[in-house]
């Protein structure tokens, strides 16, 4: 009992454990909150005796803090951390959004709470309305096609027309899936390339072959390149695979598999980090399925020249010789995505397999069962990566080109794949309408208010950013001007959304909702804080 009572100080009971949370979380959202909308401000971080750094970009924020030096503050702020960081890497946008309807959510659960109202239909009730709430984002968003329209998007990240209108035309060019690379220079500069390439959807075998962990990334190139149609489980499956990429003269390897199995992938791992190692190893799973996980196979044989083994009529990986690997000027995984550049050769070789499949495409019906799988090799053999050139004489102003950049090139390949929606809060607005036919007959039907009432917390808050008065009138009159409007800060107008060029991503803004409503209720359904004497702290949330 007596050591019990010597450790009771570093535990926080339910009550003084929503009392900590919510000072961490209201300490977040206030910081984030300002710089929601075209007219808001900056945040000042002290950067040594560098000066201050100011930032609009909520993510970048949030990395600079590790802690408040008060752990009673900084559970909750951790919480919000991890939420706007996350969605930032996810989606590249939303992360003050994320915050302001995060701790709206929260703080007026805790008060229902605290009025009587059981947290599990509390729960039911909130889980429900964000369903309808996401249906109705989704259904209502309006496809961007075209390169204009990707740079108005662009434009709502960035705050920077040159940029935005070249991030438009990349975007445009190289599809949702491509990859952009974006180098920096110390000099005023803006240019871009392209490069030929295709993308398919793989993910690492193991993270101990990334040649850049931080970035989660494995880069390899001029490589040889060995495929099979099976799980590579045993030593003797990819020993003859690495022998015969020497015999070829490669210094890299790259094997795409079903999967690895622990015995192939430590000697793959154990070769890959070798002090004296012959071969440097990337091993990618392909993630496909069934008659998709086939053409994938293929399509990637044809931009290699590999030959795909272990499909039966093929040799097995054991019996591989340098005769059956392709080869390619680079790869590269990262985010769920393996791109492949090939040379120059193999591209044209693959060009009369492109133009049959858009032959297909053009004398098909829009509803036939094979459309979406030619589509997607489309797009994975005619695919392409590029390069964004980024310039400015300071170092702090390059490297926030550099991440705007990157964060709205996330957002761009969100759009293209999810499409629009009114802007500014807009459409969370809107989207209570979706609410008025939630119903449940019991307490679960404040968990749907509580969403209700907390939708307009972006708009309000970018109108106050503004200074705009009676910002409840605002809100009113853009649900009377209907589904299609949002409001124009910088215009001081409701109008049309599209016109206006007040725009959000459908799936950024869905991103947001939901990722708000699980850190919420993570929060809620937390009643005991133990803390550490000496916690960790970590860059990386």
């Amino acid at each position: 009992m007596t050591k019990i009572l010597r450790r009771r100080a570093a535990v926080a009971g339910p009550a003084e454990t929503h009392k900590h949370l919510t000072k961490g979380i209201n300490l977040i959202a206030d910081l984030l909150a300002p710089t929601l909308g075209p007219i808001a401000g900056h945040i000042a971080s002290q950067r040594d005796t560098r000066g201050p750094e100011l930032l609009d970009d909520s993510a970048t924020a949030v990395r600079r803090i590790l802690d408040f030096g008060d752990p009673r503050v900084d559970i909750g702020a951790m919480l919000m951390r991890s939420l706007v960081w996350n969605t930032a890497e996810r989606v590249g946008d939303g992360g003050a959004t994320c915050a302001v309807l995060a701790r709206a959510i929260y703080i007026n659960a805790l008060r229902m709470i605290a009025g009587g109202i059981n947290f599990r239909d509390l729960e039911r009730g909130i889980l429900a309305a964000m369903d309808a709430v996401s249906v109705d984002l989704t259904t209502g968003a309006t496809l961007v096609v075209s390169e204009d329209e990707l740079s108005e998007v662009a434009f709502t990240v960035v705050r920077d027309r040159p940029l935005a209108s070249m991030l438009g035309e990349m975007s445009h060019l190289l599809g949702p899936n491509a990859k952009v690379t974006v180098q920096k220079y110390v000099a005023p500069y803006l240019e871009r390339e392209y490069h030929a390439g295709a993308n398919f959807g793989a993910e690492i075998a193991s993270y101990l072959l990334y040649t850049d962990s931080a970035r989660k990334q494995a880069v390899q190139t001029e490589c040889a390149v060995a495929l099979v149609a099976a799980n590579l489980a045993e030593v003797q499956d990819v020993v003859p695979l690495m022998e015969a990429a020497i015999a070829t003269g490669a210094k890299s390897l790259v094997i795409v598999g079903n999967n690895f199995k622990d015995a192939a992938l430590h000697v793959l791992i154990n070769n890959h980090q070798a002090e004296k190692k012959k071969l440097n190893i990337l091993a990618a799973k392909i993630k496909p399925v069934g008659e998709e996980r086939r053409y994938a196979l293929e399509d990637m044989a044809l931009l290699t020249g590999a030959t795909v083994l272990g499909q039966g009529f093929t040799p097995a990986p054991s019996r591989a010789t340098e005769e059956h690997l392709g080869k390619a000027i680079r790869v590269e995984v990262d985010n769920g995505q393996f791109r492949l550049l090939p040379s120059r050769d193999r591209l044209v070789a693959a060009q009369p397999e492109v133009d049959l499949i858009r032959q297909r495409l053009a004398d098909m019906a829009q509803n036939d069962d094979d459309r979406p799988l030619l589509m997607s090799r489309l797009a994975s053999l005619s695919g392409g990566m590029g390069t964004l050139k980024v310039g400015a004489i300071g170092k702090l102003e390059r490297e926030v080109l550099a991440v705007n950049a990157e964060r709205a090139l996330k957002v761009l390949s969100t759009a293209q794949l999810t499409g629009v929606v009114p802007g500014g809060g807009a459409a969370f607005v809107h989207a209570r309408a979706a609410l008025k036919n939630v119903h449940f007959g019991d307490d679960a039907d404040y968990g749907v208010k509580l969403i209700n009432d907390i939708l307009d917390a972006p708009l309000r808050q970018i109108l106050v950013n503004a200074h705009v008065p009676a910002p409840g009138v605002i809100i009113d009159r853009l649900t009377e001007a209907g589904p299609d409007s949002a409001y124009d800060v910088l215009q001081a107008k409701v109008g049309n959304a599209m016109e206006c060029g007040v725009l959000d991503v459908a799936g950024v803004v869905d991103m947001v909702l939901r990722t708000a409503v699980s850190t919420a209720l993570m929060a809620l359904s937390t009643d005991t804080i133990v803390y550490h004497k000496k916690p960790e702290q970590a860059m990386e949330p």
